[in-house]
């Protein structure tokens, strides 16, 4: 079975770092082999190539990581340009933990270089070392550099991860900029942004589509999530608009790339602790990819990739088995409860399906949606849950804790997964369409081609599709189930 979502054989995928080049996305990538059970040590840049984010290619190794006595024992996250004579650079994080690369006990980073003739193979630059300048910018929180020329000043700019020299511990970090003529001697500048308000921005992006300019960067502050802001020129203000992420917890580090057509965002779903749906989040996943596209007002939006629709090519018959206060007619689902829960519980879900479905007509609900993998009395499973009172749609699982417990153990004090939760303003919408992956243990969620969210789910195996309203009533139809064909 072809898989939508791609996963090393061999390890995991770390932070993307992608490049449109001759009619392919060439996605270089952090691959960790959480080698000892510890997270990104002895990272390579990797590469797989993509033309539509659903096949690939796949190059293994193309920039190994360096050796106990240099610099990038740990090659992290950069960037890669190609120069107007067609020559390739990449730019690349070094990391060395080794007490010879420390600084008062913490290492240092360092932005390094390769070149190469074709995007694949390449060379080291042992001459090319960045640091922190210490003067404007820290040391220490010093990597992910992202090169781009720009035309306005017709010079190269480098926007790196770093933090503003004496600032405060948790607020200090910045996107720093450096300008260049030839990709080989750069110039500190004052930062490209400085919000005052993270710890650090990591995996900085930027690009123009139309009149805005998008700066994208990941953050594990106050949230683990990745923003973007936009602005009418390249040196302006950025500002956010309500919903300025692609995703949610589960969809970190992304990076974009574009064809001129399109463009997508591509980053990773973390993986959990023990394979298990109470282990906390871990460092590098499985690649997710979404397209991004704006609206008239230049906010991003988040749809599937029409490549990974098409791929859900054979329908499988929906099939309800139990029903509560539910009316089925000719394919629509009519669920109303004045005082409880409606709900209806269809057949059991294959390990890699496409769920699409709509819902309108909620009147006087409390909350409502979609049950997966639950057993028939919807006592265990997950459940996607639209919630108009508050704005926003949730994840959740029931029970919320380990099994084992009392009565009052259930985790009924957390509402939902609130990591995970994105805002919905349900009085602009009418209908709520609904796109849906699920495959293995990744969960794949688009609603009305606007709004994204992934995450993982462990424990619930083999269990049914079901739908529900809370205290209220919902229409649901157009219900779909689709499998792929070579499956």
């Amino acid at each position: 079975m072809k898989k939508v979502f791609y996963k090393p054989k061999d390890g995991w995928v770390g932070d993307v770092i992608p490049f449109y080049d001759q009619g392919e996305y060439k996605l270089y990538y952090l691959h960790d082999q959480r080698v000892g059970g510890d997270y990104g040590n002895h990272t390579t840049w990797n590469l797989i190539t993509t033309k539509n984010g659903l096949d690939f290619e796949n190059y293994g190794t193309v920039l190994p990581n360096g050796g106990e006595a240099d610099p990038d024992r740990n090659a992290y996250t950069g960037s890669v340009i190609k120069d107007q004579d067609g020559m390739y650079h990449l730019f690349y994080t070094g990391h060395n933990p080794n007490p010879e690369f420390c600084v008062n006990g913490k290492p240092l980073q360092v932005v390094l270089k390769a070149t190469g003739p074709d995007g694949i193979h390449w060379t080291k630059d042992p001459d090319f070392k960045l640091y922190g300048d210490g003067v404007i910018y820290e040391k220490f929180d010093w990597r992910d550099p992202f090169v781009f020329f720009n035309k306005d000043q017709q010079q190269y700019w480098m926007l790196v991860t770093s933090r503003l020299m004496n600032s405060s511990e948790k607020k200090g970090g910045c996107i720093a900029l450096l300008t260049s003529d030839d990709l080989v001697h750069w110039q500190y500048q004052e930062p490209f942004y400085s919000p005052d308000k993270y710890i650090t921005l990591e995996c900085p992006d930027y690009f123009q589509i139309g009149e805005w300019h998008y700066l994208v960067y990941s953050t594990f502050s106050e949230k683990f999530v990745t923003h973007y802001k936009k602005s009418k020129s390249y040196d302006g203000v950025y500002k956010s608009p309500v919903l300025d992420t692609f995703d949610g917890r589960g969809f970190y580090a992304a990076k974009t790339a574009s064809d001129g057509k399109q463009r997508f965002a591509f980053g990773w779903v973390p993986s959990k602790k023990g394979n298990h749906d109470y282990g906390s989040w871990e460092w590098a996943g499985t690649l997710v990819v979404h397209e991004t596209y704006p609206n008239e007002e230049g906010d991003l939006l988040v749809r599937m990739p029409q490549a990974i629709y098409d791929h859900f090519d054979t329908e499988l018959d929906v099939v309800s088995e139990v029903q509560n206060k539910c009316i089925a007619n000719g394919g629509r689902f009519e669920l109303a409860s004045p005082d409880g829960l409606a709900y209806c519980v269809c057949n059991k879900l294959p390990s890699q399906v496409l769920l699409e479905a709509v819902f309108t007509d909620w009147k006087e609900v409390k909350d409502f949606g979609i049950a997966l993998h639950s057993d028939k009395a919807l006592d265990n499973g997950y459940f996607i849950k639209f919630d108009p009172f508050h704005n926003r749609i949730a994840f959740d699982m029931w029970p919320r804790t380990e099994p084992g417990f009392f009565q009052w153990q259930i985790a009924g004090d957390k509402p939902q997964m609130i990591e995970l939760e994105r805002p919905f303003s349900f009085a602009n919408h009418d209908q709520i369409t609904v796109k849906l992956i699920l495959e293995d243990d990744i969960l794949c969620l688009y609603v009305n081609d606007m709004i994204a969210m992934t995450t993982r789910v462990y424990n619930f195996k083999n269990g049914h599709l079901g739908f529900f309203a809370n205290e209220g009533s919902v229409a649901v139809h157009n219900v779909h189930l689709k499998v792929a064909s070579e499956a």
